[in-house]
């Protein structure tokens, strides 16, 4: 695995997240810190993610691949966007 700008900041905002939220929450700051690993997965391994085709959950047929990028950019929606976005919302 590569190291890149992307990961190393993505796990830093991560990290930020994860001490907020374990501060402040305790026990159930935990699990929303747990949450952080599926928007780190789509940021880290967009090829192994994108490449997956076939069945999922038993019935839904993917065909074609998705392209790495798109991946990516939902990873960071995820992780910096929806944060951001919720702040400015319900301040």
């Amino acid at each position: 695995m590569q190291v890149t700008i992307g990961k190393v900041g993505s796990l830093l905002i991560a990290v930020g997240y994860a001490v907020f939220v374990i501060v402040g929450g305790g026990v159930e700051g935990l699990k929303w810190a747990a949450a952080l690993l599926i928007p780190l997965a789509l940021i880290w391994f967009p090829d192994e993610i994108g490449s997956a085709t076939g069945y999922i959950a038993g019935h839904l047929r993917v065909d074609a691949e998705t392209p790495p990028v798109l991946i990516s950019i939902m990873g960071w929606l995820f992780l910096v966007g929806f944060p951001v976005l919720f702040y400015l919302l319900w301040r």
